[in-house]
C-alpha cells in the first residue's frame, strides 16, 4: 500500500513552519479549520480571509474585512503565505480557481470530519493503521486500490493533488451496478430525489423505490420529485438509524440537523422526528441500497442487517462524513456478510467528500 511517506500530517506541517496563513472562505468549513488552528496554536498565524469575486462584499469574518484574493496577494507583497481552503464545492469554475491559485501559492485543502471529533491525523493513522491495511486488499480493483491510497494520503496532506489522482468518472459507478437484479432501491437520504432520477432512469429493474430524507423543505422536493417520475416510490420524511424511535433535531432548515442536535450548540428551537430502520421497511427484495446520511452511515447499517443478510443487496455507502468512515464501514459491512466485492470510488470535489464504497 503507498500512502504519503511524509513524516508530519498537514497540521504538523503548518506547526513546523510556522508561515502566515490566508484562509479562502468563509462559513462553516472556516469555523472547522480555524477551531483546529486554534487547538495547535496556530490561530495567530491567520493573517487573511478572502473570498471568491462576487463573494467579498463589506463584510468581517472572524475579525478579519473579507478580501479579493489579488488584494491578498498585495497585502502580502513578495512575502510568502500558506492558503488554506475551507470550503467544499465540486463545481468546475470553482475547481478551476482553486487550481490556478495552488500554481501559484503554496496551498492545502485540509481535511476536517463534516461530523464527528476526530482528525484525520498522523496519530490517528497510526492507531488506524491496522485496520487500514486489513481493508486495502479485500478491494476489488486497481481503481480502488488507487483510490483508497490516494484518499488517505489526502487526508494526512490536505494536498489536492492527491485527490486528483483519487478521481474517477462520475458513469463509473453505471459499470459497477450494472448487475444489480430486479427488486427494489432504498435511498436513504434522498435529499431532493436527484439520486432517485439517476438511478431509476439508469435501472429500469429497480421496479419499485423507498426514498428516506429527514430535512422537511428538501422531502417537499422530494415527495415532488416522486410525483413526476410517477414509479411505486414511497417517500418517508425521517432519520435512518439502528433503532427506531423519535429524535430531537434543530428546526431551522438545513442538512445535518441530527448532529447539531447531538453537539454542544445551544438550538433556540427543536422538533421531534421519527428515527426509522432498514430492517423496520421489512422489504422482501431490496435490490440496491444507497446510504448517504450525513455521519450516520454505521448506524444505519446497524440498522439493516437483517435486509442485507436475507437480500445481499447492491450498496453504495458514502466513507467520507467521520474520519473513521474510511475503515470502519467496510469492517461493519463484511462482519454481516463477507461474500461482497468492495470497490471505493471518488468524483472530483473538494475537500474529499463524494467518496463511497460500493459493495456488489
Amino acid at each position: 500500500m503507498n500512502i504519503s511517506k511524509s513524516k508530519q500530517d498537514l497540521w504538523e506541517y503548518l506547526s513546523d513552519v510556522r508561515r502566515p496563513i490566508a484562509l479562502y472562505g468563509t462559513g462553516d468549513g472556516a469555523d472547522k479549520i480555524i477551531s483546529v488552528l486554534e487547538r495547535y496554536g496556530l490561530k495567530d498565524l491567520i493573517a487573511a480571509v478572502f473570498a471568491s469575486d462576487g463573494f467579498v462584499r463589506d463584510r468581517m469574518f472572524h475579525g478579519f474585512k473579507v478580501i479579493s484574493y489579488s488584494e491578498c496577494c498585495e497585502k502580502f507583497g513578495d512575502k510568502d503565505f500558506i492558503v488554506l481552503v475551507c470550503f467544499g464545492s465540486s463545481r468546475p469554475e470553482v475547481l478551476e480557481q482553486v487550481s490556478k491559485i495552488s500554481s501559484e501559492r503554496e496551498l492545502y485543502v485540509p481535511d476536517v470530519p463534516v461530523y464527528g471529533d476526530i482528525l484525520f491525523t498522523r496519530k490517528f493513522y497510526e492507531s488506524s493503521k491496522g485496520s487500514i491495511e486489513d481493508i486495502y486488499p479485500r478491494l476489488a480493483d486497481d481503481a480502488s486500490r488507487r483510490c483508497f491510497e490516494n484518499y488517505i494520503s489526502y487526508k494526512l496532506t490536505g494536498n489536492i493533488s492527491y485527490l486528483e489522482k483519487a478521481e474517477s468518472d462520475p458513469g463509473d459507478e453505471f459499470e459497477l451496478l450494472k448487475g444489480i437484479s430486479e427488486g427494489c432501491f432504498v435511498d436513504l437520504g434522498a435529499y431532493y430525489g436527484d439520486t432517485l432520477i439517476r438511478y431509476l432512469n439508469r435501472f429500469p429493474c429497480l421496479n419499485k423505490a423507498v426514498a428516506v430524507e429527514p430535512e422537511r423543505h428538501s422531502f417537499k422536493k422530494l415527495n415532488e420529485c416522486a410525483s413526476e417520475l410517477g414509479s411505486d416510490i414511497t417517500c418517508i420524511n425521517a432519520l435512518v438509524g439502528s433503532h427506531a424511535g423519535t429524535e430531537k433535531v434543530s428546526a431551522s432548515r438545513g442538512r445535518g440537523t441530527r448532529a447539531l442536535a447531538a453537539s454542544n450548540v445551544e438550538l433556540k428551537k427543536t422538533i421531534d422526528i421519527a428515527v426509522i430502520t432498514v430492517d423496520s421497511l421489512a422489504i422482501d427484495n431490496v435490490s440496491f441500497i444507497k446510504f448517504d446520511v450525513e455521519g450516520s452511515e454505521a448506524d444505519a447499517i446497524d440498522g439493516a442487517k437483517e435486509t442485507i443478510r436475507k437480500c445481499r443487496p447492491a450498496m453504495k455507502i458514502a466513507c467520507y462524513h467521520r474520519s473513521e468512515d474510511v475503515f470502519a464501514i467496510v469492517k461493519k459491512v463484511m462482519e454481516i456478510r463477507d461474500d461482497y466485492k468492495i470497490y471505493m470510488r471518488h468524483t472530483r470535489c473538494i475537500p474529499g467528500w463524494d467518496t463511497d464504497f460500493y459493495f456488489i
